[in-house]
């Protein structure tokens, strides 16, 4: 038997499924990487509160935007949390369902199917092509991001300038926010934390109760930052 496995359309299928079957169950969709922590009244507050965006009638695809992949055209979203509005998705679906199958090469720049495809640089090519929608990086009013692509306690010290322009620095926007202001205050994801205690440590820092023991640790940097959350989402109003 020879069994031919196309990578891309391997992982849009859950997409499709969804696009063909829970459609109509949600407003706005998201992938979320399992060692993602995510914050989904977050994802609430921005596309509502901040944006005030329409899913139904609305292009939107937006999460932590990379600039460093100098051979593809278009800004991507990094995996660690991708979103859609419904519109977006219910159109990515015939996009997907219709996309060229069979090419065997490398990377050339097209929405296909093809071995070793990448499934974030294909999907902003994907909606340039078949939607003319371009990716949306999710920041604030001081370019800080909702989502951090490392555990946040790393990400508060990224320096720029110190650093130099390795990836997730390159291309960025100049203004682009560093050390403590990298981060909005009302995080939607948070990537990197693989293992079960890991994900208890965060629900103690950001939803547990005031000066529990995983807060009272915390180096002073990254003190500021968790009682910055929690004052922005009120957790300490409600306990």
């Amino acid at each position: 038997l020879t069994f031919t496995y196309y990578h891309l359309i391997h992982r849009c299928s859950a997409w499709i499924y969804v696009g063909d079957n829970r459609l109509d169950q949600a407003e706005w969709f998201c992938k979320v990487d399992y060692d993602t922590y995510f914050f989904p009244e977050n994802l609430q507050h921005y596309v509502r509160d901040i944006k005030n965006w329409d899913p139904i009638n609305e292009h939107h695809y937006f999460g932590a935007l990379l600039y460093h992949q100098n051979n593809v055209r278009h800004s991507f979203v990094a995996g660690a949390a991708a979103c859609w509005s419904r519109k977006t998705l219910a159109g990515i679906v015939d996009v997907y369902k219709n996309m060229p199958k069979g090419y065997q090469g490398r990377y050339r720049g097209r929405c296909e199917d093809r071995p070793e495809a990448s499934e974030e640089i294909s999907t902003s090519l994907c909606l340039k092509e078949g939607l003319n929608v371009t990716a949306e990086a999710m920041v604030d009013d001081e370019m800080r991001e909702y989502v951090t692509l490392d555990p946040y306690h790393n990400v508060l010290t990224w320096n720029r300038t110190k650093q130099g322009e390795w990836w997730f620095w390159l291309n960025k926007p100049a203004n682009a926010g560093q050390m403590e202001n990298c981060c909005a205050i009302r995080p939607m994801g948070m990537h990197k934390y693989k293992n079960k205690w890991q994900i208890e440590m965060l629900e103690e820092q950001f939803y547990g109760p005031t000066n529990n023991k995983e807060i009272t640790k915390l180096n002073e940097r990254t003190r500021r930052y968790v009682d910055k959350v929690r004052g922005a989402m009120e957790i300490d109003q409600y306990l």
